[in-house]
């Protein structure tokens, strides 16, 4: 177990989940919380949402991750403990492990206090349906499908960006 490429892992991980929200959150003005305080009924139907939809195995690698960035914290100025950290933080997870729940009451919450129960309730029955379904499992697909074009996107745009700079400062008396 490398420790580096876990910490990166993490990093792409929340980056992919941002492009998974980021869609819906841009196509609607943000709403408001319906209230501080969601009720308990609000926070489990919002429980049962972020299992549905697929948002909690987004973080399934978190905690491992958060773990080895621990470690690696401590191998910068102990480098002769490599093995000791790896195989400390190894056993450490099952530890940490426990508090996934965490992350699916802070999702909870989240939607809790933005929709209604009935809105939470009406999410959830859409993530049962046969299209729900398969909007969660295709979505890491679709996910990676995005990223690998917008790279290759985002390379043809610095090319073009980088010739049309070329050409201007041409005009200006500039080879570059």
């Amino acid at each position: 177990m490398s420790l580096l490429p876990s910490v990166r892992r993490l990093g792409m991980g929340l980056f992919a989940l941002g492009l998974m929200t980021s869609g819906a959150l841009a196509q609607a003005a943000a709403p408001q919380p319906t209230s501080s305080q969601p009720t308990s009924s609000q926070l489990q139907v919002a429980r049962e949402l972020v299992e549905a939809n697929g948002e909690v195995r987004a973080f399934d690698g978190v905690i491992p991750n958060l773990i080895d960035g621990a470690a690696l914290g401590f191998l910068q100025t102990n480098p002769d403990l490599a093995k000791k950290l790896r195989d400390t933080a190894l056993a450490l997870r099952p530890e940490f492990e426990k508090r996934k729940s965490e992350i699916v009451d802070i999702l909870a919450t989240a939607y809790a206090q933005r929709f209604t129960e009935a809105e939470l309730k009406e999410a959830l029955a859409f993530y049962s349906t046969p299209v729900g379904k398969k909007l969660v499992s295709d979505r890491a697909q679709i996910v990676q499908q995005a990223v690998t074009s917008i790279q290759q996107w985002g390379a043809k745009l610095n090319s073009d960006a980088m010739n049309r700079i070329r050409e201007e400062m041409k005009k200006q008396g500039y080879d570059l």
